[in-house]
């Protein structure tokens, strides 16, 4: 697993184990930004600390895990396991993969993620956005649901900033496949056709 995920493979895998790890990238592929996202920092700054010091040579390696205290061996297992946790689905479902993981680490999203206009509100029907900033400001509710969906969006990313505010695919207790809210005609406006994604697509675009 460290020569996987943490060195570059110039000697191969040369040690006579069966043990296999097939690192995840469909994540940057659908999210192009990803590589500067905290989240993807964080996890980069931990494999270079846990990698640093290891030799590439498979019997050196060998020979220098093997003295390794158990809780180090632990948390160096974690730092390359974590390169094969791949939750990317096409869209949000009733039971959404890997909530249990999320819940047995805790996870909580608003530490890694913010819900901005690119990112999220722009990909969501006029009346979500409006649904959700109900919930984390409703005072301005009223006020832009006069405006168009890009202003309503841009609205949405900065009132939104700092109060923790997650979609529901984002929250543990989620476990519907959709929150109900879709675009309709009768409050359809000349942004129509950008609203026409589900807010599940958007979702899995968010995460």
């Amino acid at each position: 697993m460290v020569q996987t995920v943490l060195q570059d493979g110039h000697y191969g895998h040369d040690l006579p184990l069966g043990v296999r790890l097939t690192v995840q990238d469909r994540l940057e592929g659908m999210a192009p930004d990803w590589p500067e996202s905290p989240a993807a920092v964080a996890l980069r700054e931990l494999q270079q600390v846990a990698g640093e010091a290891l030799p590439q040579d498979g019997a050196e390696l060998f020979a220098a895990l093997l003295p390794m205290e158990q809780g180090e061996l632990v948390r160096l297992l974690a730092v390359c396991v974590a390169a094969t946790v791949d939750v990317v689905t096409p869209r949000a479902t009733a039971h959404q993969p890997g909530a249990e993981l999320a819940q047995a680490v805790g996870l909580d999203m608003a530490a890694w993620w913010q819900p901005t206009a690119d990112g999220y509100f722009q990909h969501v029907p006029k009346a979500a956005i409006l649904e959700a900033v109900g919930e984390f400001a409703p005072s301005h509710a009223t006020r832009l649901a006069k405006l168009k969906k890009a202003d309503i969006a841009s609205e949405a990313e900065r009132l939104a900033e700092g109060t923790g505010w997650m979609p529901a695919v984002f929250q543990p207790e989620h476990h519907t496949e959709s929150e109900g809210v879709q675009e309709t005609a009768d409050n359809a406006d000349a942004d129509a056709p950008e609203d026409a994604a589900s807010e599940e697509e958007a979702h899995a675009l968010a995460a």
